[in-house]
């Protein structure tokens, strides 16, 4: 075939996917005339189900990524757009054949699409440890190179075939995005659900990723009648930067001196930098503070007062728009957002911290009409937010400080302070955090160096490791404001069925959409009563017979974990929850109990009893309640006759009874929150409904209504539900 056929044949293959359907349209529909691939081979490969729209093929590129087609996510005709797909997704890699148990099955999270290619990232629900990622190619194909080509889809005889097929092909033509693919063996071709599927070369016994298969006329494919031949992929030989930028996981935005925004990319683990950016354009005004919302909308306030949201439309180059949404912002001088739906930020005239509730990924003036006035004092040179109710601070000097905040002033203590260092942090100018104990501290001569705390809710700075001979940057970073895109916050709800089953979900607290959602296999062998979250990876459950146990999550997709034996006997509770703070709560006999919770793996002597009292001093009684959650530390909320209520244990342990909402709160059968007055109820028919307490430190009800998610399209929800609070620690629901 000439080169310039080539060229031909290349062209038409666009029009033919859309109007013939694309390779990866369709059921789960791989490469007539191909070889069955054998068990464990290429077992980068992966089969990607997009709700039941089509399934595609794709590549293992890192152990949280897989590389495929763009078009695979595709909905009607709008392009792909960045974030949570728009079908539940899966992906099993490592599965030759896909009627075995090898490999791993997971959830598709995020999707990044290539600005101006037909390909996609996506990101997984959990890592894929097991199977070595392939290694994408730095050198470009060549006309007449022959690559092997790897697919789930349609066959010659099979509609839906059960193993991973391979196919070699001829390169016809290069071209700057795409190559052009002829069969090299007898009926090779390729079908519908081989889109994605990776092309690659041996190269001295080392597979390299050249490009994936995106379209084909899909001769001899069964239930095909077309009789020209060729197929086409896209190139990702010349893609790693972009590759690399896509998988770090640190995104700081900042302002320069002449008001134009810098992005940088930062790998956590390695501490290099990925990209480093400037917007052409600048801001029309100056701004005073700023704090991330998420990958793509920040606040920024000017001395004028005004706040703006600044849309970023493009990461490369560095685009944006800028909104002015409110006015009256003009006293305060640090903002930070926690990533959990709480902003947070100082009057630098007054020193008052104040908190609000973020309601929107693109928030409006509305979205910004209740505010908390924390406390006075809080006089840090800069703030950031490393987890959900936390403020990391430094001040003039040199002392680290981190900041717990749950509560007002006006409530008594509402919020602690722990230094994490005394001295050595006075000349940092700017310290982001994106969560899960990474700090970045810029210096006066624009030195960015790096921390990691190996656990930043324990208020110790004993285990924070520095890296002074490994910075992300030794000069460069000279922003007047910095500020790190913070790791997205995730609800995570665990539930047991009736079957001892557990199940597992995982969704945004501020747009409601879930990211994972899977169950177990494996039952407790037990019948559960109730269940309390400890933190990401541990469970307490009592049973109908009186026996706690400890259940031990090994694995969040699938959902795999352990038992303990029995703890101990004599566990009535017919309610449980965990605070976040220690302190695990249960109701028995219409009494309250609490347990302080001393370990994160407890055994029975881990928790001893820590009582709560009545106003007289007897027992706390009263707690005939059909449910309990936790809103954080020694704060309860609790469905009472047609009742919100709220209880709160003092220093003196002695519970006090708000009531928060005084209709509509009957017949709920499970009340669970993760703190930050984000309140979730079931009902006897199983819908989980969300509701938003804006102010959740005033002992005032008048401001919570319904929230995310709502309505009946959350139903399915198991009668035990257990929140894991925003205060425990280790987190690992962290994604994109």
């Amino acid at each position: 075939m000439s080169a310039r056929r080539a060229r031909r044949w290349g062209a038409a293959l666009v029009g033919a996917t859309l109007a013939a359907g694309l390779l990866g349209g369709g059921s789960a529909s791989a490469i007539a005339a191909a070889d069955p691939v054998p068990d464990g081979t290429y077992r980068f490969s992966s089969k990607i189900t997009f709700g039941d729209l089509r399934s595609c093929s794709g590549a293992l590129v890192d152990q949280n990524w897989l590389l495929t087609t763009r078009s695979c996510f595709a909905v009607d005709t709008p392009p792909t757009a960045p974030g949570a797909p728009a079908r539940p997704t899966t992906a099993v890699v490592g599965r030759t054949d896909l009627t075995g148990t090898a490999g791993q099955q997971r959830t598709v999270t995020h999707v990044v699409p290539h600005p101006g290619r037909n390909l996609a990232l996506a990101r997984l629900s959990a890592p894929v440890t097991d199977v070595p990622p392939v290694a994408l190619s730095t050198t470009a194909p060549t006309a007449t190179e022959t690559l092997t080509v790897t697919g789930y889809g349609r066959t010659s005889t099979e509609w839906v075939p059960d193993r991973l097929h391979r196919g070699s092909f001829t390169v016809q033509e290069v071209t700057g995005g795409s190559i052009g693919l002829l069969g090299a063996s007898a009926g090779a071709t390729l079908c519908k659900g081989d889109a994605g599927g990776p092309a690659f070369r041996d190269n001295a016994g080392t597979v390299e990723l050249v490009a994936v298969a995106a379209s084909s006329w899909q001769k001899g494919c069964l239930g095909e009648t077309e009789t020209r031949d060729g197929a086409t992929a896209t190139r990702v030989d010349d893609l790693g930067a972009w590759v690399r930028e896509q998988l770090a996981d640190v995104q700081i935005f900042g302002v320069n001196s002449d008001n134009r925004l810098t992005y940088g990319v930062i790998d956590s683990v390695t501490g290099d930098l990925r990209a480093n950016r400037t917007s052409t354009a600048a801001l029309s005004f100056t701004p005073k503070a700023m704090a991330t919302l998420n990958a793509d909308t920040i606040l920024m306030n000017d001395a004028a007062g005004n706040l703006y949201r600044i849309d970023v439309t493009g990461n490369d180059p560095l685009t944006f728009t800028a909104t002015d949404i409110a006015d009256g912002w003009s006293a305060y001088n640090r903002l930070t957002y926690d990533g959990y739906g709480s902003l947070y930020y100082i009057n630098g005239t007054s020193n008052q911290l104040y908190r609000r509730t973020i309601t929107s990924a693109k928030p409006t003036g509305a979205d910004l009409t209740w505010a908390t006035a924390i406390d006075t004092g809080f006089s840090q040179k800069t703030i950031t937010s490393p987890a959900a109710g936390r403020i990391l601070g430094t001040t003039s000097d040199g002392r680290l400080l981190s900041y717990r905040v749950y509560g007002n002033a006006t409530t008594g203590v509402g919020w602690t302070v722990s230094p994490l260092a005394t001295t050595g942090w006075a000349g940092p100018t700017q310290v982001v955090s994106p969560g899960g104990g990474l700090y970045y501290a810029r210096t006066a001569t624009g030195r960015l160096d790096r921390y990691r705390d190996a656990n930043p809710v324990d208020g110790s700075g004993a285990d924070l490791q520095s890296f002074p001979t490994d910075p992300v940057s030794t000069s460069g970073w000279n922003q007047v404001l910095l500020s790190a895109r913070p790791w997205a916050g995730l609800v995570s709800v665990f539930g047991t069925k009736a079957d001892g089953r557990l199940s597992y979900t995982a969704f945004d607290p501020v747009t409601g959409l879930k990211r994972v959602a899977t169950v177990s296999q494996q039952t407790l062998g037990f019948t559960p009563k109730a269940m309390a979250t400890l933190n990401s990876d541990t469970l307490l459950v009592t049973s109908t017979a009186s026996q706690v146990y400890r259940v031990d999550v090994t694995s969040f997709d699938p959902l795999v974990f352990t038992r303990t034996e029995s703890l101990a006997g004599g566990w009535t509770h017919d309610r449980l929850v965990y605070d976040g703070n220690g302190a695990l709560f249960g109701t028995a006999g219409g009494f309250l109990r609490r347990y302080k919770v001393n370990k994160a793996k407890p055994v029975a002597a881990d928790l001893p009893g820590w009582p709560v009292y009545n106003g007289d001093g007897t027992p706390a009684d009263g707690f005939s309640l059909p449910t309990l959650g936790a809103t954080g530390r020694n704060q309860l909320i609790a469905t009472a006759g047609t009742n919100l209520v709220q209880y709160e244990i003092d220093a003196s342990n002695i519970w006090r009874r708000t009531n928060l909402v005084t209709t509509g709160w009957s017949g709920y059968t499970s009340l669970l929150s993760p703190g930050g007055g984000h309140y979730y109820r079931r009902d006897a028919n199983g819908v989980l409904t969300g509701w938003l307490d804006r102010t959740p430190y005033d002992r005032n009800g008048s401001d919570v209504a319904a929230y995310v998610p709502a309505g009946t399209v959350s139903g399915g929800w198991d009668p035990i539900l257990s929140a894991r609070p925003y205060d425990s620690w280790p987190d690992s629901t962290r994604r994109w």
